[in-house]
């Protein structure tokens, strides 16, 4: 048996517009802060602007990828997993990853920084394989960095919940639990 030692919504905690403000914000000084120091690492006498279809394709797929990322960590607690996929607009897909039942604070946190340190780490990779696109992988991290904002926000206060936790997602936000005994 176990009881709930907190609750967090973040929809109520933080809204859902001010987590756009601060993500859009996350975006934007990401950019600021990578692309000049990108510039520098990655030389190159031209920056080439063909494949811009591909950014946008890349601007599309991160967001599915990044929800890829958050369940293989836990995949193997499938049933206890709620996977839903709408199309937004024909062609936007919505996914959502519910953990409905309790897994270890530890298996939660991997399982929210796993996309940050996959696709980020992938991104950087590319502009050394491709410096002439490093614009490109720029604004691609920085939305990417963006995304990830409401994780890191997860991930902080995950960090002060006691060691011995579970967490499960619920209409309300996470809930932390404990086993009874504690």
């Amino acid at each position: 048996m176990m009881n709930s030692w907190k609750t967090i919504n973040f929809s109520k905690q933080y809204g859902s517009q001010r987590l756009f403000i601060l993500s859009s914000l996350t975006m934007l000084l990401t950019f600021i802060f990578a692309y000049v120091p990108a510039q520098f690492l990655f030389k190159t006498k031209t920056l080439q602007d063909n494949y811009f279809i591909l950014l946008l394709f890349g601007l599309w797929l991160i967001y599915p990828l990044h929800k890829l990322f958050h369940y293989l960590p836990i995949a193997h607690h499938s049933k206890k997993i709620k996977k839903m996929l709408t199309i937004r607009y024909g062609i936007f897909p919505i996914i959502q990853i519910q953990v409905f039942e309790p897994i270890s604070k530890w298996q939660f946190i991997i399982a929210l920084f796993m996309p940050f340190i996959v696709i980020n780490s992938l991104i950087v990779w590319a502009c050394f394989i491709f410096p002439h696109y490093v614009h490109y992988f720029t604004i691609l991290l920085a939305f990417h960095v963006g995304i990830c904002l409401p994780d890191i926000i997860s991930i902080k206060t995950l960090l002060f919940a006691p060691k011995s936790s579970y967490i499960e997602e619920n209409d309300d936000g996470l809930e932390i639990l404990l086993h009874k005994n504690h």
